[in-house]
């Protein structure tokens, strides 16, 4: 497999494409805690709007190897509904690497599936499914798996004050996402204001779901909170596809370690991906895709190395309607599609799953709270967001 040094973070629609982007000549603001020297502005129609201070670089040293012997193996497949690739550089003229490769990639294979398992909605019997049925108070036992994610996805609501929520279910349905059958084509189609803040009302009771182990097993306690519409009584659901996707490739990055593959990526549909090193020069350069065009034009690139990395946007499902843009991704605080001004937001380092939770919950917060949260919860970590 042909090995390229520049990735393209693309959020080109993966599973829904409701209304074609054009290319245009419109001015856009971003804002990132990357030091000026740390990135690079690829597209003049987007400006620097300020830099977040903060942000304090990991130190990290890397061990001098021979790699004139090393060569490239990639792997896809698919899980969660999503294409997954994975590159691995290493010296496989060794006897048996090939094999152990071979073996690493079901290795990885095995866990991914074992994720979806827990936590897709496809999946008749997965966790969340077992979750969403249940009645309101029930207590339903669950994997390991489902239980260290949704333990994650509570200490991520109370981290980013509920602007990352699970819960959302109801409105994502409502307005044409997730499951839905169809998506609103006029004004009169759109969920009426009522129903939807009752699905916010239900989803704002994320806090009260408990989970909790007892002699080796796992559970979690649905809210037995309930609200009305429509003559039909909704208890809470979940979708935690999101941090469920992040939360695998932070365990395919220790299948990594574990293998001593430090040469290679590993991408879930290129939202939430890893880089260890590049064999050819030891960073990666990644280019964020600019969120109003189709095209592979990119505004923003930095250098990755040894990190993982999530990227939320408003261009990956959306339509428009009478010039307003209606996107998958749910405001906590209005129950509806954000339109905070943010188009795209990406977050480089520490966790996977962790940084799924952020760029969703930066897309709601809009500009100024974004730029707080970043400041005081993201030093660690490189964040760049773009603005209408």
């Amino acid at each position: 497999m042909k090995h390229f040094k520049r990735l393209f973070l693309a959020l080109a629609c993966f599973t829904l494409i409701l209304c074609a982007g054009c290319k245009t000549e419109t001015t856009y603001y971003f804002y990132t805690n990357v030091p000026s020297d740390g990135f690079e502005v690829a597209d003049k129609n987007f400006v620097l709007g300020g830099i977040i201070e903060g942000y304090t670089p990991p130190e990290v040293e890397y061990p001098e190897e021979d790699v004139s012997n090393y060569t490239t193996m990639g792997y896809r497949f698919t899980a969660m509904l999503t294409d997954i690739n994975l590159n691995v550089s290493y010296d496989f003229s060794k006897e048996g690497e090939k094999s152990r490769f071979s073996e690493f990639c079901r290795k990885i294979v095995d866990e991914m599936k074992r994720f979806d398992n827990a936590i897709s909605t496809a999946v008749t019997y997965s966790d969340i499914n077992k979750f969403n049925t249940a009645a309101a108070g029930d207590t339903i036992e669950i994997t390991r798996t489902g239980y260290e994610i949704l333990e994650i996805a509570k200490n991520l609501y109370s981290e980013t004050e509920g602007y990352y929520n699970p819960a959302l279910y109801y409105n994502i349905h409502a307005y044409g996402f997730g499951a839905a059958q169809s998506y609103p084509e006029k004004l009169s189609d759109l969920p009426k204001d009522e129903d939807v803040a009752k699905y916010t009302d239900l989803a704002n009771h994320f806090a009260d779901l408990t989970v909790y182990t007892e002699e080796g097993k796992y559970y979690v306690t649905k809210p037995e909170y309930t609200v009305n519409v429509g003559g039909e009584t909704l208890s809470m659901k979940i979708d935690l596809g999101g941090i469920g996707k992040g939360y695998a490739v932070d365990r395919a990055e220790e299948i990594f370690d574990e293998y001593g593959y430090n040469y290679g990526y590993f991408n879930f549909g290129f939202s939430s991906m890893m880089f260890k090193s590049f064999v050819n020069g030891g960073a990666y350069t990644v280019a964020f895709k600019n969120p109003r065009t189709l095209a592979n034009d990119y505004y923003f690139t930095t250098p990755v190395r040894n990190t993982k990395l999530s990227t939320s946007g408003d261009n990956n499902q959306y339509y428009i309607i009478d010039g307003t843009r209606y996107c998958h991704i749910i405001d906590p605080t209005t129950g509806k599609p954000v339109q905070t001004g943010i188009m795209s937001v990406s977050v480089v380092g520490g966790s996977a799953a962790e940084d799924d939770a952020y760029t969703t919950a930066i897309m709601a917060m809009g500009k100024e709270k974004a730029q707080e949260f970043i400041k005081d919860k993201l030093s660690d970590r490189k964040v760049v967001f773009a603005c209408e």
